[in-house]
């Protein structure tokens, strides 16, 4: 890792936006939580997997009460960003906050046997869209079958920022918080092996043309934070999933 960013705290990617990662040396595929802090009220993004809580915690208590907490948003189901909702919500409800889980329908039926007890906020039945308390409003973009039937994406309207779920994410090993020179195709390895094709992959980056995209947040890999269309260019065109692994396919 060559940058020059103290990853064992805490940092703040925005005004009030932080990642609250780390840096795992030994692993290719990092994994990337978020919270964003707005008033009186803050959400919890990704925040990832039992192994990962110790360390996520370590972070998150600097920086706020636990029950300023009241959203957690998961883009899916996967284990490895929400199998630790669970212990959230125990801080959470043990200081006296409430809870909801912000997903998809289709995801909220799977999340539910992690032992989630706090009630879901299902974006698709909520017109696609979340208003804080403060007015801020975060817009779920519907990015069906990459790589799960009910993934969207999240743009927070105040910072611009795209929060992208697995898009976006990237395998390596020689790993920075944000996107280096060699992350264009440490991103596509990870694309061509996660994502099913160019065409369900094209429908969701030109759905993206519509938004002012400051950075690109994603739950894997490094934070897009300069050259933002180049990287949608990039996977729009990409050929992935059953293009690549179908011999004789055009």
């Amino acid at each position: 890792m060559s940058e020059n960013i103290d990853t064992t705290k805490a940092v703040e990617i925005a005004d009030g936006v932080y990642w609250i990662g780390f840096y795992d040396k030994g692993a290719g595929f990092h994994c990337n939580p978020y919270l964003i802090v707005d008033g009186d009220e803050a959400v919890l993004i990704e925040p990832g997997s039992v192994p990962h809580f110790p360390m996520v915690l370590s972070k998150l208590c600097r920086l706020i009460p636990f029950e300023k907490i009241t959203k957690i948003l998961v883009s899916h189901q996967d284990p490895d960003l929400c199998a630790g909702i669970p212990k959230f919500e125990e801080l959470v409800y043990g200081c006296g906050g409430k809870l909801e889980i912000v997903t998809h329908s289709r995801a909220s039926v799977l999340i539910a046997h992690y032992g989630i007890r706090s009630p879901f906020y299902q974006v698709d039945q909520n017109d696609w869209k979340l208003t804080l308390k403060s007015g801020r409003e975060l817009t779920f973009i519907f990015s069906p079958y990459l790589h799960f039937p009910g993934a969207f994406m999240t743009y927070d309207s105040k910072t611009k920022i795209l929060f992208s779920g697995d898009l976006f994410g990237a395998f390596s090993f020689d790993w920075n918080l944000y996107a280096n020179e060699y992350y264009t195709e440490a991103m596509k390895a990870f694309h061509e092996n996660y994502m099913p094709g160019n065409r369900i992959l094209r429908a969701a980056m030109d759905k993206l043309d519509s938004f002012d995209i400051s950075m690109i947040a994603s739950q894997h890999g490094s934070i897009i934070n300069r050259d933002v269309k180049k990287y949608i260019d990039t996977l729009r065109d990409l050929d992935c999933g059953d293009y690549v692994f179908t011999p004789g396919q055009d």
